[in-house]
């Protein structure tokens, strides 16, 4: 349908500017096309005669013009007809034939048109237009006279502008095209009839001419691609008794090739008193002659056209519907969609889990994608005007996981902790520890991560662990008290013999421990004190609590604790934190302390 349509603006009437046979269509020449016509007819009827041969009148036309599409809804057209008339006597032989070639007028014009129903490529619509047009007569040849005078034809006389003023309405019902033409015509007056005086008065040497209402319809009928059938009347009826009333019927076929040439014939007929050859008689009075065989009139037409700025053509496209959902839930997903050629860009799928991308024709490589999702990938044939479905689900990306426990204490006392373990350099959220049982455990990704560990009053903690998938990482960790300014550590268990100063064995771990937490608190000096029941002189117990200290001091340093960070002094048993009258309460009192003087 489409290409009937944009071909059919193409074809030219056989007076130039786009239409059938006889009548105008609504329909103009696309924007910058051009289109050349040669239409050409033809009429004989015979004259009588007195002689032992036939004499038949003979009359031939032929349209010259162009066509141009200025826009899409206006087009130009002019050109020019001439004519061929003359008198066969007998055959072609003797007695010799009277002929003439003369040029009978000039015509141009614009025509244009408003879509009010114009569905492109759909089979209905309805346009309405106009044309205005004229035509005159600038030349008038002296044979012209002496056929008029000798062998009885009317003559092709000079005359002012005619004016047309045409109303078109097309409605396209494919297959079936209607044309409807309502116009009328001023008439210029007949110019300088040189004519002689024998002539004057008749019909056709009147000085006033008559203006014109007509009138046409038009059927064209497809019949295929390439071939269309033409059916059409047409009529005009003068506004006064000078001229005479004519109706035409025309029936035509169309021929279009795929180079865009378009070859006509047809014939037309007059239903009233009127021929196509116009020529006279004389009995008395001057009157047209009118024979049957004049009233039929054969025509034969060419046009050609094509486009002097060739439009761009839309491209083709064709469209991928696709359809993203969740193969779990089966709920629509917005996703991404780029594609191998980066130049495409990327395309978004909505809320509803659907987009349509026009593409040109071709195979295209996308991939679909959405956080959290594992991608999807997929080779796809998008074909000039169709619509591929797409309908895909994504699976949520299972990450490799691991866990993470263990517990948090204190390093000497081994009590829990409320602790806060960072996952330093990433944005994983932080794992607390149960301030009463000291435990914590969370889920993480596979990887090694740097852990920080820190508690109020505890130097922080920072070691690297690895997280596997489907294993879970143990770490129990202590945190080492932090030494601020008269904190005092009671050291329990370091248990010296009685009445000596020697350190004992089973004392050397709670050292060790000491040893850790000065290293872990460097700068920090403090005082070891040492302290005695008051069991034995109080002098005694004086150099026994010093001695004490100094072998703790001693220890210290041998561990590699700097000697400046530390003093020692003996406090005998002045300073008692229990009843010396208890067993209990001497152990008590039996202790190593160790005070921070400064951090």
């Amino acid at each position: 349908m489409f290409l009937f349509v944009w071909l059919l603006a193409g074809y030219a009437s056989f007076g130039s500017g786009s239409g059938t046979l006889n009548l105008y269509s609504a329909r103009t020449l696309p924007m910058a096309n051009l289109a050349v016509n040669l239409h050409m007819s033809y009429a004989r009827h015979p004259y009588p005669s007195q002689e032992e041969y036939e004499i038949s009148h003979h009359i031939g036309k032929a349209k010259i013009g162009i066509t141009y599409g200025v826009w899409d809804y206006l087009e130009l057209y002019a050109g020019t007809t001439v004519y061929g008339k003359g008198e066969q006597l007998g055959g072609f032989s003797e007695p010799e034939d009277v002929y003439m070639f003369g040029d009978e007028d000039f015509y141009g014009g614009m025509k244009f048109y408003l879509p009010i129903i114009d569905n492109g490529t759909n089979s209905v619509n309805w346009l309405i237009g106009g044309n205005i047009g004229g035509k005159f007569t600038p030349i008038h040849s002296d044979k012209d006279d002496s056929l008029c005078l000798d062998q009885h034809f009317e003559p092709t006389l000079k005359h002012g502008a005619d004016f047309s003023f045409d109303f078109l309405n097309d409605i396209e019902i494919y297959p079936l095209f209607i044309h409807l033409n309502l116009g009328y015509e001023i008439k210029g007056n007949n110019k300088e009839i040189p004519l002689l005086d024998t002539l004057q008065g008749a019909y056709f040497l009147e000085e006033e001419r008559s203006d014109l209402f007509k009138w046409g319809v038009g059927f064209e009928i497809a019949a295929g691609k390439y071939t269309r059938f033409i059916l059409e009347t047409r009529g005009s009826n003068p506004t006064d008794t000078i001229g005479v009333d004519t109706t035409i019927a025309s029936l035509g076929l169309r021929f279009i090739t795929a180079e865009n040439l378009t070859f006509d014939i047809g014939v037309d007929y007059a239903l009233n008193d009127v021929d196509f050859v116009p020529d006279w008689e004389g009995d008395g009075n001057i009157t047209s002659r009118v024979e049957d065989l004049g009233k039929w009139r054969f025509k034969v037409g060419f046009t050609t056209g094509s486009a002097l700025i060739k439009k761009k053509e839309k491209p083709k496209i064709g469209v991928i519907a696709l359809s993203v959902r969740d193969i779990d839930t089966d709920e629509p997903l917005t996703a991404t969609v780029s594609f191998r050629d980066t130049t495409l860009g990327i395309f978004r799928v909505g809320e509803e889990g659907t987009a349509n991308i026009s593409l040109p024709p071709g195979v295209y490589h996308l991939k679909i994608s959405r956080e959290g999702y594992v991608p999807r990938e997929a080779s796809v044939t998008v074909k000039a005007d169709a619509e591929i479905n797409i309908s895909t689900v994504l699976r949520k990306e299972k990450k490799p996981k691991g866990m993470f426990t263990g517990t948090v204490t204190s390093y000497r006392e081994k009590t829990p902790l409320a602790a806060t373990i960072e996952l330093l350099g990433t944005k994983l959220k932080s794992i607390t520890s149960d301030p009463e049982k000291g435990i914590f455990k969370g889920e993480l990704p596979a990887g090694t991560y740097n852990v920080r560990v820190s508690s109020d009053g505890y130097i922080q903690k920072t070691f690297p662990v690895e997280i596997k998938d489907g294993e879970t990482a143990i770490k129990n960790i202590q945190l080492i008290e932090k030494l601020e300014e008269k904190k005092k550590l009671i050291l329990r268990g370091v248990n010296f013999a009685s009445g000596k100063s020697v350190i004992p064995a089973d004392g050397y771990f709670i050292l060790e421990q000491v040893v850790e937490v000065l290293k872990a608190n460097k700068g920090v000096k403090v005082e070891i004190s040492g302290h005695t029941d008051a069991v034995g002189s109080a002098s005694y117990n004086q150099r026994l609590s010093e001695a004490r200290a100094q072998s703790v001091r001693q220890f210290l340093i041998q561990h590699g604790i700097d000697a400046s960070r530390l003093t020692a002094r003996g406090y005998g048993e002045s300073n008692p934190i229990a009843p010396n009258t208890t067993r209990d309460g001497r152990a008590l009192n039996r202790r190593i302390e160790f005070t921070v003087i400064s951090n």
